[in-house]
């Protein structure tokens, strides 16, 4: 994974961002925006407003949690109605260490057919795109709070994305991920500062048991004779446009065995005093 990241990383040291300068914050923010998206359009614009508001917001506290959605990116935490319960865990263990945090959402993909499209793009290739943007952001904001330490959440396909982004941050020693259900093709490797939850503790995760033919047989049989569903079923299920597929194992949320406890270890071990 180094060797695939080191060149973004050579480029974004190279822009010498004086980040922990609060007089040019916004001056250095559009800066990295230039960097990451060149030319017109007012994208650079955008993320340097969105990235100066979250260096203000998060001053005094010790931990940014990032939530970073399954599915393909355009989905609302608001209309989660699993991975927030694993959000609120970790911010109330936090708490009972101790620690102030603050939640920000992290919106990959604009919802409809031509987010999707654009998502699908970039994952074909392990967000090579999309991951840059969220480094760099994670990089500036760990620059300008030097006592800020940031924990990328998200599952499936956010699970991928959050991996993608430690392997271009290794040198960043305040980044740390909860990653649940990556699926079974995503082989990159894990490092030290990361969790991944290989189940719920209930069933094992069909997305993460191997090869394409079990995959899909697997979803045949889960809905064979069953219409897709408004809302997600109890053993596990993904959304497919605008209704949901069952998916055995596919459930993550605080309460299961397999999820809350093992959180919980991971965040004592790393960060209790």
């Amino acid at each position: 994974m180094k060797s695939r990241h080191m060149n973004f990383r050579e480029q974004l040291d190279s822009l010498d961002l004086a980040v922990d300068d609060p007089v040019c914050l916004r001056e250095n923010a559009g800066r990295l925006g230039a960097f990451l998206f060149p030319g017109p359009g007012g994208r650079a614009d955008a993320f340097a407003d969105e990235v100066t508001d979250l260096c203000l917001k998060s001053t005094g506290v010790d931990f940014l949690l990032v939530y970073n959605t399954g599915g393909f990116g355009g989905a609302a935490m608001a209309d989660d109605p699993e991975w927030p319960t694993v959000m609120s865990g970790v911010r109330e263990e936090l708490g009972g260490m101790g620690y102030r945090s603050m939640m920000v959402e992290h919106v990959r993909a604009e919802a409809g057919f031509g987010g999707f499209l654009d998502e699908l793009g970039d994952l074909r290739h392990n967000y090579a795109r999309k991951a840059r943007e969220l480094a760099a952001k994670m990089a500036f904001l760990a620059g300008f709070n030097a006592w800020l330490r940031i924990i990328l959440t998200g599952r499936c396909f956010g699970g991928v994305m959050c991996n993608e982004v430690m392997g271009l941050s290794e040198s960043e020693p305040r980044l740390y991920s909860i990653q649940a259900s990556i699926p079974f093709w995503y082989t990159e490797p894990v490092g030290p500062r990361s969790l991944v939850l290989p189940d719920n503790g209930v069933m094992p995760d069909m997305v993460r048991r191997g090869g394409v033919a079990r995959f899909l047989w697997t979803l045949f049989r889960a809905n064979w004779r069953r219409l897709p569903s408004v809302s997600p079923p109890a053993e596990g299920g993904f959304k497919a446009v605008i209704r949901y597929l069952k998916a055995p194992g596919h459930t993550y949320t605080w309460d299961h065995p397999g999820v809350g406890p093992r959180i919980v270890s991971f965040l004592r071990e790393k960060f209790s005093t």
